[in-house]
């Protein structure tokens, strides 16, 4: 009874988490900014709500890329534009493991065998069916989100913050920037007097004959 009565005192105080007073219930996942976070780290939630937005744009615009008047490459298009963004959607600052990956590659792929018409038994390669759509893989496109989500953190770390952390713009920065906006007024004043400056000369010249 004494280690019964301990694993369940256990259990009730890892089952909630209390906050000013209040007792907070521990769930295994939640939904935050409209990602699915877990407790253990993984993405498996959120990776399952991304391809079922995946399919469900799909589904939407399947009247267009499921049509054998429409061209291949319209098609490709198509889907670039509204179900690849759909299933790539938060995923530039996402851990994604091995077996997350696949399962959105797979689920591309059955997309777009659906798109031009084939299945497995067909045997044709997912390279060829790709290169005909114009489609690259989905792996690679999550990867230049990444690239272009570092690039915007790092100007943002170069241009508008000093490194101190306080969230405000440096003096140095804004000094600089100050700076170069009066260069460029000057320059462009100089440059509409001495058009000026000439068409008087030419006015006064043309005048004079």
């Amino acid at each position: 009874m004494g280690i019964n009565g301990t694993e369940e005192a256990q259990g009730a105080a890892k089952s909630t988490i209390q906050i000013d007073g209040l007792n907070l219930k521990r769930v295994d996942h939640s939904k935050y900014l409209g990602e699915m976070v877990e407790e253990d780290g993984s993405m498996g939630r959120e990776i399952k709500h991304r391809i079922q937005c995946g399919w469900n744009n799909w589904r939407k615009v399947s009247g267009v890329v499921c049509d054998k008047r429409v061209p291949v490459k319209l098609n490709g298009k198509v889907h670039k534009s509204v179900v690849r963004p759909a299933m790539t959607y938060g995923l530039e600052t996402a851990p994604l493991r091995k077996v997350e990956e696949r399962k959105l590659e797979v689920a591309e792929m059955k997309m777009l065998r659906w798109m031009v018409g084939v299945t497995k038994m067909d045997c044709i390669r997912s390279n060829y069916i790709r290169g005909s759509l114009k489609v690259t893989e989905i792996l690679k496109n999550i990867q230049e989100s990444r690239l272009r989500c570092y690039g915007h953190l790092l100007r943002r770390n170069e241009c508008g913050k000093t490194g101190n952390g306080d969230g405000n713009r440096g003096k140095q920065t804004q000094r600089k920037a100050e700076d170069q906006m009066e260069g460029c007024c000057s320059k462009r004043y100089e440059g509409e007097t001495s058009r000026r400056g000439r068409g008087i000369g030419q006015n006064s010249m043309a005048k004079s004959h």
